[in-house]
C-alpha cells in the first residue's frame, strides 16, 4: 500500500510520501494442511540389480513459511526443513531439475511465477547433499521526510 498526501509543492504543506508495505497479508499458521507433496522431483538411480530413485518430496507444516523436505536415495531416507522467507504472497515451493544427473534445486515461485532457486539436493558418490545456493530476506526500514521550507 502506497499513500501520498496531495498538498503538493507550493501549497507550504509537507508532501507524505510514506510507503507501507504490509507483510501481515499471509498468516503464520494454516488452516489446513495438505497431506500430499506440494512439489515432487524424482529421476532413476541406474543399478542393475535394484529400482532405485533419487527423490524430493516437500509437505506443508502447520507453520505457513514452513515445509517438511523428505529426500530419498537409494535406501537413505532424510528428513531436512525449508523455510520459505515471508514476501507478503502464499509461498508456492517448487523443484527444478539440476544441471548435473541426480542433481535438482529446491525454491520457490516470486510474485511474478519466476522460480528463485534455495537449496541445491544431491546424490553423488552414495552421499546425499543439501546445499543453499542463495539466500534471501525481507528488510524492513523508513526514510524520514524533510519538511520543505516555507516560501
Amino acid at each position: 500500500m502506497a499513500a501520498a498526501c496531495e498538498n503538493g509543492p507550493g501549497s507550504g504543506k509537507a508532501v507524505d510520501t510514506t510507503i507501507t508495505i504490509s507483510y501481515d497479508t499471509v498468516p503464520e499458521t494454516r488452516q489446513k494442511i495438505s497431506k500430499e507433496a506440494v512439489a515432487h522431483y524424482s529421476e532413476p538411480i541406474k543399478d542393475d540389480l535394484n529400482k532405485w530413485t533419487f527423490s524430493v518430496d516437500i509437505y506443508e507444516t502447520p507453520q505457513t513459511f514452513q515445509y517438511t523436505m523428505l529426500l530419498q536415495a537409494q535406501e537413505a531416507h532424510v528428513t531436512d526443513s525449508l523455510k520459505i522467507p515471508n514476501f507478503g504472497i502464499w509461498p508456492k515451493p517448487a523443484i527444478e531439475r539440476g544441471k548435473e544427473p541426480l542433481t535438482c534445486i529446491v525454491g520457490f515461485l516470486d510474485n511474478k511465477q519466476q522460480f528463485k532457486p534455495y537449496k541445491k539436493v544431491s546424490f553423488h558418490h552414495n552421499q546425499l547433499r543439501v546445499s543453499s545456493v542463495a539466500s534471501y530476506y525481507v528488510a524492513s526500514y523508513k526514510t524520514p521526510v524533510k519538511k520543505p521550507a516555507n516560501p
